[in-house]
């Protein structure tokens, strides 16, 4: 039986289990991502968690402790979940068929009044009768399909559709996720850098002494991993447990966090510091990487149903087809009402034709309405002609298209080709009329005979008018299932065009909800932004964030792309940038970092510019680096100038190719910072002209007086007036520091 002493784990993580075993009603969650099947081609994608294994530990583990506890497992399929020898009669195994749902099964659970309940999945349609269950004296054991982990995980289960009060049911949440181990056979030991060892123990004080004499390793390569340097693969777990009060808020942190676990397996050489260093965002980037697999998933889907689609409806005519060749001769008049499919229609009025007259060779012609006519049907001659257009006014047909049968003898245009002298004996052309509307012709002729009898004429004038209403019906059936399929297409259009602007709108709500409203509340300043993307998503952001009570981070930068792609690379270099300058008080330190992730982890051929500074407020002291990003404005005693430094974007070099300068200025009593990104000026009039940024140098100066709130709307509203409408080619981003 499978035991939680198998794992490769840290001490730290058996009290904590003890302490979850001991507990007492509530609902446990073993939460985990599941490999996708669907989603081949996902690139490096997350190993498979093993939260099922974890489950059934955790239930072994509970029955072993309480000898008096029965369960009842409600899965839907019985071989997942595997009773421990000697328990099978503490546990009753339920598989969930078809028709069953997890109300009617929970509820005929509940009724025989189990001590543990265990649920196979949680998920929107179960959540609130599992944690009813919970909250009412039962232990309940369920699994989470997410990468979310602690109180990310309770936050999912109110989207799920749980209440504060339903949460009260919620006990523990036990995270486990696997990670590529160091190939023991080549790993390498590293030295750390002293000031990141600063910074990991400051995180973590009670590893402190651990860190300082630790000894990391790093991936090497040889023959036993394939020379990637990992192999094998190792569980890191997070233990959550949901405190007594405050109950709603769930911020606490986890009693054993999914970082400090990836830490102490770094510490014991099991994994690499790089993993530990760029933990959040390899998560990003993985489970991007797993949306972008299941996208393309859902599309092979979606491609293999629509063929199946066709090749029902191509089978459905075949059918149709063999069914109407049953029809007997004497049912024509029948069968012609009957038939809708114009080419079809077109070739049993060509048969039928021949049939009534004895002629061996027909062609049927259909008006275009347009002046010209279409080869529609043909028996006897070359059927590669069916579906050419012809001319009327450029033929002979143009003397044809009225009146009663009459004599044709030459071949008919576009069929015909060149036909042995004397073959044609006899023929005639017979209009297609329906209520007083010529539809088409037909001209019939005959080799083996040498004319038509009167008898044969009325007869084939008579099926002829018979013929004509049935091709004007389907030929309004056939526009009109053209214009339906046509109408089906436009819609289908819309809905996928109406449903990518609900995502964008929604990407564009999130993006917003990432760039800060309300500031830090520095004494003897005020700050103000705004942003105003080119799209609905854009790669512009800023930031003011504390470092310490003297010292705040501004940052403002711009993605070389817009759209999607920017938004997402924005999002990476934020939160990069976010992590390193809290390692790092030095600015040109922590960019010189995120310079290095972004190439590790970034797209290929985008990169981004930033300028980023570090305030002490006591004394106005800014020390900055501008990364190829445009010169701020400083606004001092009625002048504006620009600020020097130099650096190349991140993203794209390496850091001998860098070269950030490190540089200072001063904010006195009356000074006001302005930092842009070139949208602001690079904006563009109807008549092509752009803005420059001597012209905008002159705009910040002229409304230097307003309250920064009021500047930053004013100098928008003159940059909007300036473009009078005229396309927004780049996000226009802005961040102002004002000391009072």
């Amino acid at each position: 039986m499978l035991e939680l002493r198998h794992f490769l784990r840290l001490p730290e993580l058996d009290p904590l289990v003890e302490r979850l075993i001991a507990d007492g009603p509530g609902l446990i969650v073993v939460a985990g991502l599941d490999p996708r099947p669907h989603a081949e081609g996902a690139e490096e994608g997350f190993l498979p968690s093993g939260r099922a294994g974890v489950l059934r530990i955790l239930l072994s583990e509970i029955l072993a402790a309480h000898p008096a506890v029965r369960a009842i497992a409600i899965v839907e399929d019985q071989r997942s979940i595997r009773v421990p020898r000697g328990m099978e009669r503490r546990v009753r195994v339920w598989g969930r068929q078809p028709t069953d749902t997890y109300e009617k099964l929970l509820d005929r659970a509940r009724s025989q009044r189990p001590d543990v309940l265990v649920i196979d999945r949680l998920d929107p349609e179960n959540v609130q009768q599992v944690l009813d269950a919970a909250r009412h004296g039962v232990r309940v054991l369920s699994q989470l399909d997410t990468i979310l982990c602690g109180a990310d995980v309770v936050r999912q289960l109110s989207e799920f559709g749980a209440s504060a009060g339903d949460l009260e049911g919620l006990s523990w949440v036990v995270t486990v996720q696997r990670f590529p181990m160091l190939c023991p056979a080549c790993k390498e030991e590293v030295t750390p850098d002293p000031a990141y060892l600063d910074r990991l123990s400051s995180a973590h004080r009670d590893l402190a002494g651990e860190l300082r004499s630790a000894v990391f390793c790093q991936p090497g390569a040889c023959a036993a991993c394939q020379h990637t340097g990992r192999k094998g693969s190792v569980a890191a777990f997070d233990l959550y447990r949901v405190l007594d009060e405050p109950r709603a808020e769930f911020v606490h942190p986890s009693l054993l966090s999914r970082e400090e676990y990836v830490l102490g397996l770094a510490l014991r050489g099991y994994l690499a510091l790089e993993d530990v260093v760029g933990l959040e965002g390899e998560l990003l980037r993985r489970t991007y990487g797993l949306l972008t697999a299941e996208e393309k998933a859902f599309s092979r889907v979606n491609a293999t149903l629509q063929r199946k689609v066709v090749e029902l409806e191509t089978a459905n005519r075949v059918l149709q087809h063999r069914t109407e060749a049953l029809i007997s001769l004497q049912d024509m008049a029948q069968t012609l009402i009957s038939s809708t499919e114009l080419g079809e229609l077109a070739a049993r009025v060509c048969r039928y034709a021949g049939d009534l007259c004895g002629a061996d060779r027909v062609v049927l012609y259909y008006g275009l309405g347009n002046g010209e006519v279409k080869v529609l049907a043909t028996r006897g001659w070359d059927p590669s002609a069916i579906g050419r257009v012809l001319s009327a006014g450029a033929s002979a047909l143009s003397g044809l298209q009225a009146g009663e049968p009459a004599p044709y003898t030459a071949p008919p245009l576009g069929v015909g080709g060149s036909v042995e002298p004397g073959l044609l004996r006899t023929g005639l052309c017979v209009p297609l009329v329906a209520q007083g509307e010529q539809v088409g012709l037909m001209i019939v002729h005959a080799t083996r005979k040498d004319t038509f009898t009167p008898g044969e004429v009325a007869l084939l004038q008579t099926f002829a008018t018979q013929s004509a209403l049935s091709i004007q019906r389907a030929g309004l059936i056939d526009q009109l299932r053209d214009k339906i399929a046509q109408l089906e297409a436009a819609q289908a259009e819309l809905v996928k065009k109406e449903r990518l602007e609900h995502e964008l709108e929604l990407a564009r709500q999130v993006q917003q909800s990432v760039l800060p409203r309300v500031f830090p509340d520095v004494p003897g300043y005020a700050f103000a932004a705004r942003n105003r993307p080119a799209r609905q998503v854009g790669g512009d952001f800023y930031d003011l964030f504390s470092l310490d009570e003297d010292h705040l981070g501004i940052v403002i930068a711009d993605v070389s792309d817009k759209g999607m792609p920017a938004a997402l690379y924005m999002a990476l270099t934020r939160s990069l940038l976010l992590a390193e300058a809290r390692r790092a008080m030095s600015p040109r330190t922590a960019l010189a970092q995120v310079n290095r992730l972004l190439i590790e982890l970034g797209r290929p051929n985008m990169f981004v510019t930033v300028f980023y500074g570090v305030l002490q407020a006591s004394t106005g002291q800014l020390t900055y680096v501008r990364a190829g990003h445009d010169r701020p404005l400083l606004l001092h005693d009625g002048s504006a100038r620009l600020l020097t430094g130099a650096g190349a974007a991140l993203g794209i070099l390496g850091p001998d190719q860098l070269r950030l300068s490190a540089e200072q200025a001063v904010l006195g009593p009356g000074d006001r910072l302005v930092l842009y990104t070139d949208g602001l000026t690079d904006v563009i009039r109807p008549d092509g002209q752009l803005y420059d940024l001597a012209r905008f140098r002159e705009l910040v100066l002229s409304h230097r007086a307003l309250g920064a709130e009021a500047f930053c709307d004013a100098v928008l509203a003159d940059l909007a007036a300036y473009q009078d409408g005229a396309e927004q080619y780049d996000d226009m981003t802005m961040l102002v520091v004002e000391v009072q």
